[in-house]
């Protein structure tokens, strides 16, 4: 064996082994370790594709990955299948094959794996199937691109899973279990991600990623923070009947689909500031405790429903948000902090209803636009209720706060109904304006009341 000359073959390594970044002016060379084939100056595996045969290149591919005298490195190594299902690659290095060249599938489905495998910048021309792989360490597949799916389903990961820069068709992991963290960011998937029925037990990263059409992470338990931030989704988003331990991130998320949350169950906090959803946002029996719920800041062009919801948050904030169509929905919904849609625009297409709901602390709307009908009925605030410097087309209130009312500065130009309100503490009507009469028939003001300067001004019919 000592006169068998090792493969001649040499691999640059344009970026950083670290975190993947362009290594510009200081590359690495790796120098293939195994031997040669005969008559030719590269190994089995850095042969040209055309002169070797799949079956018998896989078989040694898993020889020498569970020979403990030899290297499992692989290096850019050229396959045109590489079907491995169903073995098993022991072992204690970690498997290396960065920068390999597949022209069709790569095939680990119930295969077990034993040590790290690594598949970083692999380019595979079909698709990568891991279904059912039991995999006791790391799987890394940093900036890999297939050229069909990368499927993960029911696939057993003890370790972490590194997706970085991934560039597939779709990337399904169906009832899939990952122990460590899962990071998959800045990736682009033409079509779906369809994380449903799964289990992940560290941190799930799917950030500043293009998604080409559904995302479905609904019906799974995260137990670490799940974030999509970033990310642009080209069609819908489900959440339904997920549940997420350490926090929920949707930071400049945008949908252009629907936007599916129902019977969600989060701890730890909501953070969709700067989000935009094109399509029905729905959120009822939404469930929140232990932290607050930021919509600060965004956008929403269709119906928001957080219907029969129970949020157990010191905040819940729409400040400076937008709605620009259909109706913005608080039915029979639970909140035990503040609520505040301060700066907060609604278009004449966009009726804002509360009812039936209770709010543990104050509901502060002030210097908001309501271009369509503000309808609260049934609402119970145990604290303040601020709506001054407002616009209002049209108002129906039925409220009772256990502190003050501030309408101050606050202009009404169609209908003001204060029908079944009951106002314990003060209430302030100063320079508010109406257009039209307003009705405060069954109205309770049971402190000071100051009008200072408040005007009603009856359209002209003519």
């Amino acid at each position: 064996m000592e006169n068998v000359p090792r493969c001649a073959y040499e691999h640059v390594c344009s970026y950083d082994e670290r975190d993947g970044t362009d290594a510009g002016d200081h590359p690495t060379v790796w120098n293939c370790p195994h031997p040669a084939s005969a008559e030719r100056e590269y190994c089995q595996f850095h042969a040209p594709i055309d002169e070797k045969r799949a079956d018998e290149t896989a078989a040694a591919l898993v020889e020498v990955i569970n020979d403990p005298e030899r290297p499992s490195t692989f290096v850019g190594a050229q396959f045109e299948s590489l079907d491995v299902a169903g073995e098993i690659l022991g072992g204690d290095e970690t498997i290396d094959l960065r920068d390999v060249i597949v022209r069709q599938d790569i095939d680990l489905r119930d295969a077990t794996l034993e040590p790290t495998l690594r598949l970083d910048a692999a380019s595979v021309g079909g698709g990568l199937f891991m279904h059912r792989l039991d995999a006791s360490a790391d799987v890394s597949c940093p900036q890999v691109q297939t050229g069909g799916d990368w499927v993960l389903s029911e696939a057993t990961l003890d370790g972490r899973l590194d997706g970085v820069g991934l560039n597939v068709s779709s990337l399904v992991a169906r009832r899939a279990h990952v122990e460590g963290d899962v990071s998959l960011r800045k990736g682009t998937v033409d079509d779906q991600v369809g994380l449903s029925q799964a289990n992940f037990g560290g941190t799930v990263r799917l950030t500043h990623t293009r998604v080409g059409g559904r995302l479905d992470l609904g019906a799974t338990v995260y137990d670490g923070r799940l974030s999509v931030s970033h990310c642009t989704v080209d069609g819908d988003v489900s959440l339904q009947d997920a549940t997420v331990e350490d926090g929920l991130v949707l930071e400049h998320l945008r949908v252009k689909g629907e936007f599916d949350a129902r019977h969600l169950d989060v701890v730890g906090g909501v953070d969709a500031r700067s989000s935009q959803f094109d399509g029905e946002v729905d959120f009822t029996e939404l469930t929140t405790t232990a932290g607050p719920v930021d919509c600060s800041y965004a956008r929403f062009d269709a119906p928001v429903y957080i219907d029969s919801a129970t949020v157990d948050s010191t905040r819940l904030s729409f400040q400076n948000a937008q709605f620009d169509g259909g109706t913005v929905s608080f039915v029979r919904t639970a909140i035990s902090g503040t609520v505040s849609f301060s700066g907060a625009r609604f278009t004449p297409s966009a009726p804002f209803r509360l009812v039936e709901t209770t709010v543990g602390g104050s509901v502060v709307c002030k210097h908001t636009s309501f271009g369509s009908e503000v309808y609260w009925t049934g609402v119970q605030v145990h604290g303040n209720v601020d709506v001054s410097d407002c616009t209002i087309t049209a108002l129906e209130f039925g409220v009772e706060i256990d502190g003050g009312l501030d309408f101050a500065y606050t202009y009404v130009s169609e209908t003001a109904g204060f029908t079944e309100t009951v106002v314990r503490g003060a209430a302030r009507f100063t320079s508010a304006r109406f257009d039209t009469e307003p009705t405060l028939s069954d109205a309770t003001l049971e402190g000071a009341v100051a009008t200072y300067d408040l005007s009603v001004e009856a359209l002209d019919s003519t």
